[in-house]
């Protein structure tokens, strides 16, 4: 359980750090930032309910109940999307989804 906690710094980090970049090098940078941060927290937000889920479980866990667990990491997700897509108009999709894959890959990164 804990290596679910440790795993969230890295594509946390990682999102915070694409941020910056698109604050600097975007223009105008604001909207790039704010859809960039979303992006990344797209990726980490519903890792983070299914660890804390796990965590109130507490060594109950079976195959079910991962299942559960995934069924809502996905259904998160897209809730997440469609969210933004739905209320926040002034969305910069490149720097939403770049900060997206970025953070997606960190666990591909990290199993290296």
């Amino acid at each position: 359980m804990r290596y679910a906690f440790q795993g969230r710094g890295n594509a946390n980090g990682l999102s915070l750090d694409a941020t910056l970049l698109w604050w600097l090098f975007y223009k105008p940078p604001g909207a790039a930032a704010l859809s960039a941060f979303l992006g990344g927290a797209i990726c980490w937000v519903p890792d983070v309910l299914f660890a804390a889920r796990l965590r109130t479980l507490s060594g109950t866990e079976t195959v079910m109940s991962w299942m559960i667990g995934e069924a809502l990491k996905m259904g998160s997700t897209i809730a997440m999307f469609v969210a933004i897509a739905f209320w926040y108009h002034d969305v910069r999709w490149v720097p939403l989804l770049v900060t997206y894959l970025i953070a997606l890959k960190t666990y591909w990164i990290a199993l290296a």
